[in-house]
């Protein structure tokens, strides 16, 4: 079974039924990448994340988790990417998520968003949160 790809988001379907799983959105930066993932059935969503990492130039498995959170990049410094993503309301179009002092938009895509951070340590308190989604053209508070 081939264990390398092209891109990130093959890495991220392997596994799956083709006809139930989707990309609801992709990161990169460098040789490393998020993969978020509608793997449930029609109506029923569940996301899925796949960490993907680069090695002579294919795309492989680093890690999965049926939740957000911190995973390692970078043994030596000891960093590693935040990942948070969740479901949005009915006709929501954009989330915005606060994290420390960063306000992040991202775009709702299949009814489900994606936010990262690069070469993080792993945080010790105050995870991200959802401050408003964009629903119909106005922002409403989470």
């Amino acid at each position: 079974m081939e264990t390398r790809f092209d891109t990130p988001e093959d890495v991220a379907i392997l596994g799956f039924p083709k006809d139930l799983c989707r990309v609801v959105a992709s990161r990169v930066n460098g040789d490393h990448a998020v993969v978020l993932l509608d793997t449930g059935s029609p109506g029923q969503p569940y996301l899925y994340g796949q960490h993907c990492r680069r090695v002579d130039g294919r795309w492989e498995d680093a890690a999965s988790s049926n939740g957000y959170g911190w995973h390692r990049t970078d043994e030596e410094n000891d960093a590693g990417v935040i990942t948070f993503w969740g479901e949005a309301p009915p006709g929501a179009d954009s989330v915005r998520v606060v994290f420390g002092q960063a306000n992040v938009e991202a775009s709702v895509v299949h009814g489900a968003w994606l936010v990262v951070w690069w070469s993080q340590p792993r945080p010790e308190t105050g995870w991200p949160s959802v401050d408003a989604y964009r629903v119909r053209g106005v922002w409403t508070p989470a």
